[in-house]
């Protein structure tokens, strides 16, 4: 359960972040008023360009796990069965609503935690039907579920999606160094008005 010490260290590391978001705010307002040459050849040499073709490679590697899973299909049918078991007897029969809503209570308004709960219980169930479903398949058919892996094993690149992110976009840096000077000014306003308003909470 959270307390007043833990919300004051909470605030207080907040501020501190915003404090020293600030003195860089104020730092990078006057380099724009002053010299702004200098924040070009800082934003030239910040402004790498790192390309997710490189990452994707990795990701996209097809990793097969049938043969496997078809040759310990047994003990893994019996494990996932006894495991959705446990889950259904434990959510269906075993379990105290009471105490797990009274600890939700101290952070969400009752009819909310009552209501999450309620449904967290059900999705716990329905996935517990479901994987035992899946563990005695598994366990004693497994061919029945040669169906569902062939439609399940539908290879989706990320290729086409990433492109996007791919293109380098640098309309905001144009904007601010053919504004610098407006800019630096708003920003230098701006993080003053955040110092001291951070300053004040943190005295």
């Amino acid at each position: 359960m959270r307390t007043h010490l833990t919300d004051l260290i909470l605030w207080q590391t907040l501020a501190i972040f915003l404090l020293i978001g600030a003195l860089l705010g104020i730092l990078l307002g006057l380099l724009l008023i002053i010299r702004p040459q200098l924040m070009q050849a800082i934003n030239h040499a910040a402004n790498r360009w790192i390309s997710t073709r490189r990452m994707n490679k990795l990701i996209e590697r097809s990793i097969s796990l049938e043969y496997w899973l078809h040759r310990h299909h047994r003990p893994l049918g019996i494990l996932i069965a006894l495991g959705a078991t446990y889950i259904l007897i434990h959510f269906g029969l075993l379990f105290d609503k009471a105490p797990s809503l009274q600890r939700m209570t101290a952070y969400l308004p009752v009819q909310m935690a009552d209501g999450l709960l309620d449904a967290l219980v059900l999705a716990a169930l329905t996935g517990g039907a479901l994987a035992l479903w899946a563990g005695l398949m598994l366990w004693l058919r497994p061919s029945l579920l040669r169906g569902i892996e062939e439609e399940a094993n539908q290879w989706i690149s990320l290729r086409r999606t990433t492109k996007v992110f791919d293109v380098p976009r640098d309309q905001v840096d144009r904007f601010v160094l053919n504004h610098a000077n407006k800019v630096g000014w708003l920003l230098l306003l701006g993080s003053i008005y955040l110092f001291f308003a951070m300053f004040r909470l943190l005295v």
